[in-house]
C-alpha cells in the first residue's frame, strides 16, 4: 500500500484545505477498488415494541451505549430515563426521571440530551435544561453532578467516551448567552473537546483544532466527526474529501488515511432537490410532533430551508464511528447527494479491511465488547426498537 508525505501529495480537494498541523504527516493511500464484505451479523436480541413489556416502550431513543460487561444502555430522553439491558436482552434496571432533583432530567422534549457510557459501565448524561453532566454508577445509582461553568445555555448533543475511562469527547458543542453566542466570536477552527469531569465543574480541553469552512454554515457543509481509539487516540474527519485523520490523545496528527473518491460539485439542480428534501423531512417531523413550540417555529424553519446557503461541493464522508476494539467505520455518500452509500472498515494503522455495499447494513449506533453492535431502527409506524447484533471478528 503506497505511503507518502502530505507535503508531497495533493489529492483533489482533500488537502486543499490542509492546515499547518497537517504538514509533513504520513499519508496512507488506500485502494480505489472496493473489497466487498458480507454483512452476516448474528442477531443477539432486540428490544422496543408497543406490544412488548412496559419497560421497552420507548418515547424517543436518542442514543445507546455499552459498558465492558456487555450491558446495553438505552437513552429514552423524552421518557426521562435510561434503560439497561443484559447481554440476553432482559431488563437489568432503569434510572432517571423528569424533574429538578439529583439525577433527574429537565425534560425538554425539543432538545435531545447528550449521552454516553464509559467502559466501566458508568453512564454520563448531559442535561441541557440543567446545564450539567450527571454521572451514574454501573448499578444505575446517581453518583454526582458536574456543572458547566458560567450561566450560558449549553448544547452537547453528541458525546463519546474518552478511553481514559473518566471523561467524554464532544464535537457538537454550543453555548449561548441571552444576547448571543457565549465567549465571543467563533474561533477560526472547529474544536474537538475533551470534557474533564473529575471536579465539581466541567473543564473544556481543546484536543483537536480542525479545519473550519469559511462563511456561514449551509447545506452540505463538511461535518466534523470524531471517534475515540483504544489507548487514548482519536480519529476524525473535517473536510469534503476522503481524509480520515488519526491523532494521539493530545491531538497530535500521526497519519491521514485516504481513498481516491472526489466530492461532487453542487449544482443548481442539486440545491433545488436538497431544499425540497429538507422541506419534506420538516413536514414529517412536524406531523409527528405534538409540541406547541415546534408548531410555532414551523414557518421560520421553512423560510430558513428555502433561503439556505450551500457549500460548493457534496462531501464524500457522511458518518464516522470507531468500534470497541478500534476499527474505523466510514460511511460514504450514496448515489444521491444526501443518501447513505457503502461503509468502509479501516484500521488506525492504515489497513483497509473492506467495504459493506450500500444498503446491506446501516452504521452501528454503538459498539460493545465481544463484537456487539447496537442499531436504532424505526418501523413503518415510527415505533423505535434497538437491535443488537454480533459482528464478525475481522471487522470488530
Amino acid at each position: 500500500m503506497p505511503r507518502t508525505r502530505l507535503s508531497q501529495l495533493v489529492v483533489g480537494s482533500v488537502f486543499a484545505i490542509a492546515t499547518p498541523a497537517l504538514v509533513a504527516q504520513e499519508v496512507i493511500e488506500l485502494p480505489a477498488e472496493d473489497r466487498i464484505l458480507e454483512a452476516e451479523f448474528e442477531e443477539v436480541y432486540r428490544v422496543g415494541s408497543i406490544a412488548g413489556n412496559a419497560w421497552e416502550q420507548f418515547s424517543r431513543v436518542s442514543a445507546v451505549g455499552f459498558g465492558q460487561s456487555g450491558n446495553l444502555h438505552v437513552m429514552d430522553d423524552q421518557g426521562g430515563r435510561v434503560v439497561v439491558v443484559s447481554e440476553v436482552g432482559e431488563l437489568v434496571h432503569e434510572f432517571g426521571r423528569i424533574g429538578d432533583g439529583p439525577g433527574e432530567f429537565a425534560g425538554n422534549t425539543n432538545t435531545a440530551v447528550g449521552f454516553t457510557v464509559l467502559r466501566d459501565g458508568r453512564a454520563v448524561v448531559f442535561d441541557p435544561g440543567h446545564g450539567a453532566f450527571d454521572v451514574f454508577g454501573p448499578d444505575g445509582e446517581f453518583d454526582r453532578s458536574v456543572r458547566m461553568p458560567g450561566n450560558a445555555l449549553y448544547g452537547m448533543r453528541t458525546l463519546l467516551p474518552a478511553r481514559d475511562g473518566q471523561n467524554v469527547i464532544t464535537t457538537r458543542f454550543s453555548a449561548f448567552n441571552m444576547g448571543g453566542p457565549a465567549g465571543g466570536p467563533e474561533p477560526p477552527f472547529r474544536p474537538v473537546y475533551r470534557m474533564v469531569l473529575t471536579g465539581d465543574e466541567a473543564v473544556q480541553d481543546t484536543v483537536i483544532r480542525a479545519w473550519r469552512p469559511s462563511g456561514d454554515p449551509g447545506g452540505f457543509e463538511p461535518e466534523l466527526m470524531a471517534g475515540a481509539l483504544p489507548g487514548g487516540g482519536l480519529v476524525y474527519t473535517d473536510s469534503s474529501g476522503y481524509a480520515i485523520k488519526v491523532a494521539t490523545g493530545n491531538g497530535e496528527l500521526t497519519r491521514v488515511l485516504t481513498r481516491p473518491f472526489q466530492p461532487e460539485p453542487v449544482t443548481a439542480r442539486i440545491r433545488d432537490r436538497e431544499i425540497e428534501r429538507q422541506l419534506e423531512e420538516d413536514e414529517e417531523r412536524r406531523a409527528r410532533s405534538n409540541s406547541r413550540f415546534a408548531a410555532a417555529l414551523a414557518e421560520m424553519a421553512r423560510e430558513r430551508i428555502q433561503n439556505m446557503e450551500f457549500y460548493h461541493e457534496v462531501p464524500v464522508v457522511r458518518d464516522l464511528q470507531t468500534s470497541w476494539e478500534g476499527t474505523i467505520w466510514v460511511l460514504r455518500r450514496g448515489e444521491e447527494p444526501a443518501s447513505d452509500g457503502p461503509i468502509d472498515v479501516l484500521t488506525p494503522d492504515g489497513r483497509y479491511i473492506g467495504t459493506f455495499a450500500a444498503g446491506v447494513t446501516g452504521m452501528p449506533d454503538a459498539f460493545g465488547p465481544d463484537g456487539l453492535a447496537a442499531f436504532i431502527e424505526r418501523d413503518e409506524f415510527d415505533v423505535t426498537s434497538v437491535v443488537v447484533r454480533r459482528l464478525p471478528a475481522d471487522v470488530r
